[in-house]
């Protein structure tokens, strides 16, 4: 009993110094509330590592070496993307098992990553031959469930409403995980965000207002007749912004004649796709999500009901989500008829296309939408999501070079073709059409790092309808209120 207590208590302290990389008392700082979460979580995670072997010592080391990895690992994401773990990142582990590539899991498999796994089984092995259980001789097998029940008590508190509550009161809106971080430590942060999330009331009133001040789209007959929205993947005109890269003719031209083109900020940076593409589709600005806005498609229903496709569903117009990826990617299977989309073209459309790397490319996509908008017959709302531009970048993408900036620029001049051929098939369509393009986030950190404003991407909002005489002057805007431009097109 002696041994478990104090491999408990050890385990506790270590793990919250463990929590900074390098190891500081940062965590130990927070609120004694808040600590006395953190230290329910313990309780959890040790008495389930107990209930594998008995054995104190080896199940504190089990919650030292987790703490320690999920620092690393948040570490890591804050280089890369500049946010630590979210709580909202578990529900991306499904996506990570299907589809590798796109988080970069595949490097688990490379020889080095399989080292190191054998080198645990082998430790634990070992450990297990010179640290004996402390299961009494003879003791009831009743017992093997006191380790679990004891883990599942402890869970039980933290999910009563006393504690969602209090994690209410603490976290504040809007949520920033770096500040969170730095005040409750890693697991404090992903422990009060969970609980506050899991127990707040959708949408806030914020939320609730933003929504009803969506103006009702212009009847059809009253604007183009086909509306495209384009969200490219990880697009940034980095010529622009004096980094090296390569022109863009097509979105230069279209600029001249657009209704409004700049950069675009957005709520993400080298990844989370989906709070860009929710805030365009909703119109929402992020900061009246709450913690929702970590990843906005784990609660789309209570803010779909004025969803932009649903109010242009409304208006008359028919609605057509297109992405050349698997369907089941963030549940969009499920989410996109919710936002009010009537047809979903995924990649089993595209399974004969063109692609350019691993995935299907911007080309192949621009000969799909101008069939779409060929074969309207009537008024149309099509969104593209992109993602021949998806990382990662690097070796073996494609065969002309191994340099990860030239694959980007590569990509980006596949983009800027799309958006040549789609312009040149919104020209015939009789009625009238208008195009929408924007990026759905910067690239990750590691590629062009010196990159200025990695929180906006590039846009522009362009109509065959209305032709502004001269070159109208840069307009910074938010990926939200772009959405709610379109319903304003006339």
């Amino acid at each position: 009993m002696i041994a478990t207590v104090a491999a408990f208590a050890l385990s506790f302290l270590v793990s919250l110094a463990l929590e900074t990389l390098p190891p500081s008392t940062q965590a130990m700082r927070a609120p004694w509330r808040v600590v006395t979460l953190r230290l329910t979580l313990h309780v959890v995670a040790f008495a389930l590592a107990f209930a594998l072997s008995w054995r104190p010592w080896h199940a504190a080391l089990v919650v030292c070496v987790a703490t320690f990895l999920a620092a690393a690992g948040s570490g890591m994401k804050r280089n890369i993307l500049g946010d630590p773990l979210t709580f909202s990142d578990g529900a991306l582990v499904r996506n990570a098992i299907r589809h590798p590539r796109l988080y970069y899991a595949e490097k688990l498999a490379e020889p080095r990553a399989l080292a190191v796994f054998a080198v645990l089984i082998v430790a634990t092995t070992l450990w297990f031959s010179v640290e004996p259980s402390v299961f009494p001789s003879g003791g009831s097998f009743i017992l093997l469930g006191l380790p679990p029940a004891i883990a599942l008590c402890a869970f039980a508190f933290l999910r009563l409403d006393a504690a969602g509550r209090f994690a209410q009161e603490v976290v504040e809106l809007p949520p920033d995980p770096n500040r969170d971080v730095a005040r409750f430590g890693l697991v404090s942060t992903l422990i009060l965000h969970a609980l506050a999330w899991r127990s707040v009331a959708r949408p806030s009133p914020a939320a609730a207002a933003a929504a009803a001040a969506l103006p009702t789209p212009r009847h059809p007959k009253a604007g183009p007749a086909v509306i495209v929205a384009i969200q490219i993947e990880s697009f940034v005109d980095l010529a622009a912004r004096g980094v090296a890269g390569p022109r863009l003719p097509a979105f230069e031209r279209l600029k001249n004649e657009a209704l409004c083109w700049g950069r675009c900020r957005v709520p993400a940076e080298g990844a989370y796709t989906m709070r860009s593409e929710f805030g365009f589709l909703t119109g929402l600005p992020s900061d009246v999500l709450g913690l929702d806005a970590f990843d906005p498609y784990l609660t789309v229903a209570p803010y779909a009901a004025r969803a932009i496709p649903r109010l242009f569903l409304a208006s008359g117009r028919r609605t057509t989500f297109l992405h050349p990826y698997d369907r089941r990617f963030f549940d969009r299977e499920t989410l996109v008829p919710q936002l009010g989309f009537q047809r979903f073209i995924d990649g089993e459309a595209f399974a004969n296309a063109e692609r350019c790397g691993p995935y299907v490319g911007d080309v192949a996509v621009a000969e799909a939408i101008a069939a779409e908008a060929a074969a309207a017959r009537e008024p149309l709302f099509l969104f593209v999501v992109t993602i021949e531009n998806h990382g990662p970048w690097g070796p073996g993408r494609l065969p002309e070079t191994d340099d990860p900036a030239k694959q980007y620029a590569r990509h980006l001049v596949n983009a800027d073709r799309m958006i040549a051929r789609v312009a040149e098939a919104l020209a015939d369509v009789p009625g009238g059409a208008a195009l929408c393009v924007y990026g759905d986030h910067a690239p990750a950190r590691t590629l062009h790092p010196g990159l200025p404003d990695r929180g906006a991407t590039d846009y522009l909002l362009w109509s065959t309808r209305e032709k502004p005489e001269a070159r109208r002057a840069r307009e910074d805007i938010a990926v939200d209120e772009l959405g709610r431009r379109l319903l304003t097109l006339g």
